[in-house]
């Protein structure tokens, strides 16, 4: 679904910091036949690095996520998701132009000589949904994102208090992308945070620590501006239907929902 005019009306109040931070630590990952989107982002631990949803390895392949965690099968996986992967960033067009939404002006091919996958703590598990793409090597990505604050999201401990907080009605971005890798801003609200959701389309998997989302939320990366322009990225849109784990009767089929960055009093 490309940007709406409710969206990119949105997004064009924003401070230009905030859309600037939101449109340039936004990166497009993509294979021939495959694209998704991801944050670049310095983690608490100062490391560089993407944050992504982990079901792309399985949308890449062409496969059904699993329910159970085999180890080597997802060795496979990272080590063919980052074969050949390549990276668009540097989105430089302003959004909401008519006819011209930006694309990336950079390219960077990535492989697992410079780069690997980490599920910290959704390790050994399909259940929560974010991977972290470790940028290890000197590269030009990693340039970018140290050369400019609005580059990235830096998230540490010290936002713990944001975090940890209720993210109900809080209003967020969820980026993507569409024809030709151009960037697309989706708009929504958040509806509630769940600890359990189950997927309705085959298969009918559960996934953890999730935010319900409003809107057209399709996309990557879910940001949220606070009210003195700070950028924080809250995680990575699942971009399938889900409800929340609860016994009937049960609300109606939640279209749109976001892995949260924040789980288990962590970071990821």
């Amino acid at each position: 679904m490309p940007s709406d005019h409710t969206a990119l009306r949105a997004f064009s109040v924003l401070p230009p910091s905030a859309r600037e931070q939101i449109q340039f630590s936004t990166v497009c990952l993509s294979h021939p036949r495959y694209s998704c989107a991801g944050a670049l982002v310095v983690d608490a631990n100062q490391v560089q690095g993407i944050v992504s949803a982990k079901h792309h390895l399985c949308a890449h392949a062409g496969m059904d996520t699993p329910a159970i965690w085999h180890q080597d099968q997802v060795n496979n996986l990272a080590a063919n998701f980052l074969d050949g992967l390549e990276v668009g960033y540097d989105f430089a067009a302003a959004v909401g132009e008519p006819g011209r939404p930006p694309s990336p002006r950079l390219w960077q091919r990535l492989d697992t000589d410079c780069c690997g996958i980490e599920f910290r703590n959704g390790y050994g598990r399909w259940d929560y949904d974010l991977m972290f793409i470790c940028l290890r090597s000197p590269q030009p990505l990693r340039d970018y994102i140290a050369a400019n604050p609005a580059h990235r999201i830096a998230y540490g401990n010290g936002d713990l208090a944001f975090y940890g907080q209720d993210m109900a009605g809080k209003a967020v971005f969820a980026t993507g992308f569409g024809h030709a890798h151009a960037l697309q801003i989706h708009h929504a609200r958040v509806v509630n945070r769940h600890q359990q959701v189950r997927r309705q389309r085959h298969p009918k998997l559960h996934f953890t620590d999730v935010l319900s989302l409003d809107g057209a939320a399709g996309g990557g990366p879910v940001f949220h501006v606070a009210g003195n322009g700070r950028v924080y990225l809250l995680g990575a849109t699942l971009d399938i239907d889900v409800l929340p784990d609860r016994p009937p009767p049960a609300p109606a089929v939640i279209r749109h929902a976001a892995t949260a960055l924040y789980a288990g009093n962590y970071l990821f």
